[in-house]
């Protein structure tokens, strides 16, 4: 009986913990909206400027879609893996040219 007890109290301090993560994962989001923004409004205003959009930022709006992306994923169940800074920053999808 004992046993079960402990694993109970296991699985509870768990999905505490998780929701704790889970708190703290959806203020990052809601915080990288604004992020988001400006680095689309500076986009613009480069490629109005000088015809064609900043590489550096192309690089970091991938990266940055792909963080948003995984704590999306735990956020909703769908990875058990935490984001960054408990695991590696995404790597961006965009080429350079």
């Amino acid at each position: 009986m004992s046993g079960q007890s402990s694993t109970q109290t296991t699985d509870r301090l768990e999905s505490f913990m998780r929701l704790l993560y889970m708190v703290l994962f959806y203020i990052v989001y809601k915080v990288l909206d604004i992020v988001i923004l400006l680095v689309a409004v500076v986009q613009l205003v480069t490629c109005f400027f000088s015809g064609a959009p900043n590489a550096q930022l192309q690089q970091f709006g991938g990266s940055l879609s792909s963080y948003v992306q995984q704590i999306v994923s735990f956020l909703t169940y769908d990875n058990a893996h935490k984001p960054y800074p408990f695991s590696e920053w995404p790597q961006s999808s965009v080429k350079r040219k």
